[in-house]
């Protein structure tokens, strides 16, 4: 791409960015001004009211980062407008309490409501006006998928749904395509795709790309991923990774997120008492059933633990001793079940394992010993998750579904073991509130299947 047409795209975009920014930040600013500054015992005046309209604007920019609201071309419309709508709600929660303290009582939320119904109409404004003007200033690259295997082919299908960014016009077997013939095959190509391919074949090819102005979208391994976690350090002038088992040793990252899960349990026990209550007359009255179930869970290097779940399937779902996960038109699942866990009210229980210390609400989810030991079978990896604590909440669950390959849910734990932090826990807490409203993250695995993993072979083209 032409450099001075991709600054002047760059400034396009950061324009739109800067605008919206502006807009709300902006009204919040008017109407703090106008309506709630006037009322306080002390009113702000010049300094206070910039520092706050300043305070408007980062509020709003981490959390429009946090929710991807920004990520114009990578998502889609309807994401971006979803996102927008929970930053700002978000901000306006955050607005609310400040201004009610500075007022010493609940202030009148009217201002806001309007204005929340009000931007949420223009931020679906912008975001179909951004999304536009980027797919006029992008046009699909020209792009081949290079493959190792039929799994890593499969994970990125999803590739051929997105031609308004790739336009995929070949797809290639690493196996049956050596290097020459494939530098060759791509001369013209703006994009590749490399999935499951081995690392010396991997290797040469982003080389190429890198010297030949190619882009490279790699998947990476697991190896690949614990690598990258690993800490970047020095040994006699010679850079290396130190790539290590996780430990205990941050000591006031541990207590802190051990009160914070305390706390924060308890406090929404509180809140979402009425739902476990109307919740367990519900299951309660339709069969006469047992309320909850407690299943054998793995935690911290396998531990055993007994999870907590409201019943979604019918009374002994399992009871040919088979452990399997729930499929997509699982006829186990009962009417009421079917409600419970497209609200995930099924996973309320679990509040309580993370007040006992059974869980946290960040990390891994828990896997059932005899799901992981198949798991294990075919990918010895899958144990490596266990280095933490089991969650309530993780990378996988924010960035993956439920019928998310195992592979790739194991390399989204190990991106989260090797990048834990406060404010990494506190971001995928605040991203869990968003998938909490998408219906697609709960999708259940093929019906032919016991597990995540696949089960039957599927045709690829190798063109």
């Amino acid at each position: 791409m032409n450099n001075s047409k991709y600054v002047k795209e760059k400034i396009i975009l950061y324009f739109f960015k800067i605008f919206i920014t502006l807009s709300f930040s902006g009204s919040l600013y008017y109407v703090w001004l106008e309506y709630y500054n006037k009322f306080i015992p002390t009113p702000f005046f010049r300094l206070g009211n910039y520092l706050l309209g300043v305070l408007f604007i980062v509020i709003y920019i981490a959390f429009v980062k946090v929710y991807g609201g920004f990520m114009v071309g990578t998502a889609t419309v309807s994401d971006l407008i979803f996102s927008q709508i929970i930053a700002v709600g978000f901000l306006q929660g955050v607005c609310y309490v400040i201004f009610s303290l500075l007022s010493y009582k609940l202030v009148s939320p009217v201002p806001f409501i309007i204005m929340f119904v009000a931007f949420s109409v223009f931020a679906a404004l912008w975001c179909y006006l951004a999304d536009y003007v980027y797919f006029k200033l992008h046009n699909p690259r020209k792009t081949v998928v290079v493959f190792g295997n039929i799994d890593s082919y499969l994970s990125l299908k999803g590739i051929k749904s997105m031609d308004k960014r790739f336009n995929v016009v070949h797809t290639y077997n690493c196996e049956k395509t050596p290097l020459n013939e494939l530098f060759e095959r791509i001369k013209n190509i703006n994009a590749v795709f490399l999935c499951g391919v081995p690392s010396d074949y991997r290797n040469e090819v982003v080389k190429y790309c890198i010297a030949n102005g190619k882009v490279a979208y790699v998947k990476p391994k697991i190896s690949d991923t614990i690598i990258r976690g690993g800490r970047t350090i020095q040994l006699m002038n010679v850079p290396v990774y130190r790539c290590k088992r996780a430990d205990d040793s941050n000591l006031v990252y541990h207590l802190v997120k051990r009160m914070a899960d305390i706390v924060l349990s308890l406090i929404a026990i509180i809140i979402s008492s009425p739902f476990m209550l109307v919740t367990a007359i519900a299951i309660k009255a339709y069969d006469g059933g047992d309320v909850l179930y407690k299943q054998t869970r793995l935690t911290t290097n396998g531990k055993e633990f007994k999870i907590l779940k409201f019943r979604s399937m019918i009374q002994n779902a399992e009871k040919d001793g088979v452990a399997r996960l729930a499929g997509e038109k699982d006829d186990r699942i009962t009417p009421v079940g079917g409600i419970i866990r497209k609200l995930r009210l099924d996973e309320l229980p679990q509040l309580f394992n993370i007040l006992r210390g059974d869980m946290s609400f960040v990390g891994p989810r828990p896997e059932r010993p005899e799901i992981a030991a198949q798991y294990e079978k075919d990918m010895p990896e899958f144990a490596l998750r266990l280095q933490v604590k089991a969650g309530l909440t993780g990378y996988a669950q924010v960035y993956g579904k439920y019928n998310t390959p195992p592979y790739d849910k194991v390399q989204m734990d190990l991106m989260y073991v090797a990048n834990q932090s406060l404010l990494e826990d506190l971001k995928l807490m605040l991203m869990t509130f968003k998938i909490l409203f998408i219906s697609s993250s709960t999708e259940g695995v093929d019906e032919n299947q016991k597990t995540a993993l696949r089960d039957s072979g599927e045709e690829v083209i190798d063109e």
